[in-house]
Formats: structure tokens, C-alpha cells, sequence
């Protein structure tokens, strides 16, 4: 006997997933919860980028060590002794230039340790000027003795190991040698600096009068900030370098200033001292690092330059990551929209394999840029992704033209990155409205998707796609 089964009974009898499943709805929580799923690896992929930020630190450290640490340059000071009474105690007068003038130029490098580089600077600093030494300037009693034979002065910076093997200043038209170096007790330098002091101006030294020229020279070498701590009446500063980017910082910023590809060149005009008010002060401590006698190297007080890396890598990759989640949401959307509009069927692993391809391009950034350069390995990441996740997609949708819209769709977010990435002032603004503009479009093409609806919808062929461009 033969047994004829109805189809009807057949489809009743196979197992069919919840209605609810099969909504565009359902599918858009599915795709949310794939996607916040995915921060795992890009928390991961955030971890390794922090990792070899800390290990440049590290290096930069290391060059600081052994080739020279950030500078700040201390103007000489003339520190003379004075008693108010015969046989009373020595107190001190330190005297800042009436005028100071700096002028410095620095020969960067590119050091590379490993794939790690810092910046350094070898800079030759110039610095000259008067001192105000008439009598009725100085704020001491009118009795008061002034030993002038026994005055010094003192001249520094934060780091002396490149002067050269006879250091000296030109006072009044003499040659001074500059002698050891001035320590606290614990033979730790001065509040920050390694300061010299110049031998007795003159044993038979009379009272000076009016102003005395000064000028001297100091080799530096350094990683990180050059600075001046502006102690006296009237400052000048000038800086220049061969270095597209620097980054002035301090108490004061560069009166003029001019930065093109060649480099940059500024100046400083700084009035009395910032940090006291006055440029003439006395201590009850003879010429020494106590805090009353030298000014410690105190960088709020001063005024500078930094040379900065022009495409700092691990900042702008950490830059980048934070578009990552953007990046998901914009390519899950696209292949959200190729179901709803073009009928094509995507699987959940699928948009899986596509969010990992994504999230692969942060870690790409970080291992390409080390060995090539930020523009380079951004260049090589974004082509290597693009290709792989449009062929991926060509796979996937069975149709060309579906494939090439989402190739230039992750093109045209890629390019828009690398945008927002080159700019600083308005990199907010310009990502602001093309998040506005893609919501837009999106509002636009999913007008008309009823999302309660249960969605049947044939399996992918080759003809899939068709016709949302035709």
C-alpha cells in the first residue's frame, strides 16, 4: 500500500525558528550584539598600540640618558657679597642682566633604537648683554660694603656633558674661565641645572659703574625641550630649526614667529621676570644651589621650544582605534542594507568574518608604521583590508556590483579617516558632519523597510543584486 504525504504536512512538520527571528528588527539586535561582541578585539588590539607607545617611551628614556635630557639654560647671575656693618655678616646681591639675549639653533636627528626613534638636537646657544652695576641701582643700603673682587658669577644648564673642555665668559672685554660646577651637598645639581661659576672677577676689582657687557657660548645636547629661564630686566630669546613642527610652550609665547617645510624661526620679548617680578634679589647664602640664591629650573617659569614628531605614530593609530567602532557600524549597515534593499541573504558568521577583517586594520597600522611611517603603513593597511573584505563581500553577495559598492563605500571611509587624522583644529567638526551625513543617507535608503515584517529571502546567486542598480 502506498502512503502519499500532503507537502503542507511536510513544511508543518519541519522545525521553523520564531517568527519574531526573521524581522529586519531581529536581525539589526543580532548585528548590535556582534558588534559590541567585537570591542573585545579592538580593547586588544588598543593594549598592543599602548604596549609600544610604552616601549618608544622607554627608548626616548634611554636617549635622554645617554645623549642629553630636555634643557633649560640658566643666564649668568653675578652674585657679590656686602655687609650693612663692619665685622657684620656677608649677605648676598644676585644680579640678573639688565638685557639678556639668547640666541639658539638646533641640529635635529631622527635616532632610530630597534623601531623605536626619538628626537634629539645638538643647539649652540649664545647668549650676551649688560649688567646695570651703578651704585644708585642696586637695592642695598647706602653704608653698606660691596666686595667686589670676591663676586661670581654663575652660568648653566640642565645638562653640560658637550660643552666644550674650557668653558668661559667675556666680561667687560675679559676672558673669564668657568670653573666646577656648583652642587648641593648631596652632589645633586642645582634645582635642575649644572651650574658653573666664573673665577674672582679681579683681585684688586673696583666699584663698577654703568653697564657691563657680557657674552658667552654654550654646546649643547638634548632630547625633548629647549627652554630659557627668563631671569632678568629684558629678555630676548631666539630659536630656529631646520623642523616643520615645533611646539613653543612656557610662560610666554614667541612674539613672531614663522614655520613653513624648511623649518621654523621665532622670537621671545619677555619684560622683568615672570616668576619674581624683579631681576634683583638678595640671599643670606653665599653663591650656591639653595633655594634663595639660584632660581631652580622650574618649567612653568620659562618660555621654549619643542620639536615634535610630525606623524607621531602610536598617538595617531590611537587616534585611529577610536573610529573602529564607526568603522562596524558603517560596514554591518552596508551589509544590513544589501538584505533589506537587494534580497541578498547574509549569515551572522559572515558579518562576523567581516567585523574581524575590520578590526585587523588597527593592529596592520601599528605593525607597518613601525618600519615604514605612519602615511606609508596607513597606505598598505587600508588597501590590504579593502581588498581582502571587497572580495570577501564579492563571495558573500554573489554579485559584483553589490561588492563594489561596499568597496567604495569602506574606500570612501578609509579616506575619510586619513582626513580627519591629518587635521587638528577641525577634525571634530568634520567628523561630526559625516557622521550626520551617513545618518542621513541611511534614514533615506530604509524608509520604506517595514521592520516587523518576517523577511523570505532566496539564497544567493549570481543575478543577486541586479537590480539595485539597474
Amino acid at each position: 500500500m502506498t502512503i502519499t504525504t500532503d507537502p503542507s504536512d511536510r513544511d508543518a512538520r519541519t522545525p521553523q525558528p520564531a517568527m519574531w527571528l526573521q524581522t529586519p528588527a531581529a536581525k539589526a539586535m543580532m548585528i548590535i550584539a556582534l558588534a559590541l561582541v567585537l570591542l573585545i578585539p579592538l580593547y586588544l588590539v588598543d593594549q598592543v598600540n599602548r604596549d609600544r607607545a610604552a616601549h618608544q617611551e622607554e627608548a626616548r628614556l634611554e636617549y635622554q640618558k645617554s645623549w642629553g635630557p630636555s634643557q633649560s639654560i640658566l643666564g649668568p647671575i653675578l652674585a657679590v657679597p656686602y655687609t650693612t656693618q663692619a665685622d657684620g655678616p656677608r649677605h648676598y646681591l644676585n644680579i640678573a642682566p639688565h638685557r639678556l639675549a639668547v640666541s639658539s639653533r638646533l641640529e635635529p636627528e631622527l635616532r632610530s633604537r630597534g623601531l623605536f626613534r626619538a628626537i634629539v638636537y645638538q643647539a649652540r646657544v649664545e647668549l650676551d648683554g649688560e649688567f646695570s652695576l651703578a651704585r644708585d641701582a642696586l637695592p642695598v643700603p647706602v653704608d653698606a660694603h660691596l666686595f667686589w673682587e670676591d663676586a661670581q658669577i654663575m652660568l648653566g644648564a640642565t645638562d653640560l656633558r658637550a660643552l666644550g673642555p674650557n668653558p668661559s665668559i667675556t666680561w667687560n672685554g675679559r676672558r673669564l674661565p668657568l670653573g666646577g660646577a656648583l652642587r648641593n651637598a648631596d652632589q645633586s645639581d642645582c634645582g635642575g641645572y649644572a651650574l658653573l661659576s666664573a673665577a674672582p672677577l679681579s683681585a684688586n676689582a673696583s666699584n663698577p659703574t654703568g653697564m657691563i657687557p657680557f657674552s658667552a657660548t654654550l654646546d649643547l645636547r638634548g632630547t625633548g625641550p629647549l627652554r630659557i629661564n627668563p631671569i632678568g630686566r629684558q629678555v630676548e630669546l631666539k630659536a630656529s630649526a631646520p623642523w616643520a613642527t615645533p611646539a613653543f610652550s612656557g610662560s610666554a609665547l614667541p612674539s613672531h614667529y614663522q614655520v613653513d617645510a624648511s623649518g621654523f624661526a621665532a622670537d621671545w620679548m619677555v619684560t622683568s621676570n615672570p616668576s619674581t617680578g624683579r631681576w634683583i634679589w638678595t640671599s643670606v647664602n653665599s653663591p650656591s644651589c639653595s633655594n634663595d640664591a639660584a632660581p631652580t629650573a622650574d618649567t612653568s617659569r620659562q618660555v621654549g621650544v619643542e620639536l615634535l614628531d610630525a606623524m607621531p605614530i602610536y598617538h595617531l593609530t590611537e587616534r585611529a582605534s577610536k573610529y573602529a567602532m564607526l568603522f562596524l557600524a558603517l560596514t554591518f549597515l552596508t551589509y544590513f542594507l544589501f538584505e533589506m534593499v537587494a534580497q541578498v541573504n547574509i549569515h551572522m558568521v559572515q558579518y562576523g568574518l567581516l567585523g574581524l577583517s575590520i578590526t585587523l586594520f588597527g593592529l596592520l597600522l601599528i605593525s607597518f608604521s613601525e618600519p615604514l611611517g605612519f602615511t606609508p603603513a596607513y597606505a598598505v593597511s587600508s588597501a590590504l583590508v579593502l581588498g581582502q573584505a571587497s572580495l570577501f563581500t564579492w563571495s558573500v553577495t554573489r554579485a559584483r556590483r553589490l561588492a563594489m559598492i561596499f568597496a567604495a563605500v569602506l574606500a570612501g571611509l578609509f579616506g575619510f579617516l586619513y582626513v580627519v587624522l591629518s587635521m587638528e583644529l577641525y577634525s571634530l567638526l568634520v567628523g561630526s558632519l559625516a557622521l550626520f551625513a551617513a545618518l542621513s543617507v541611511v534614514m533615506i535608503v530604509t524608509r520604506h523597510i517595514s521592520w516587523s515584517a518576517v523577511q523570505h529571502r532566496p539564497r544567493p546567486t549570481r543575478e543577486a543584486g541586479r537590480g539595485i542598480l539597474s
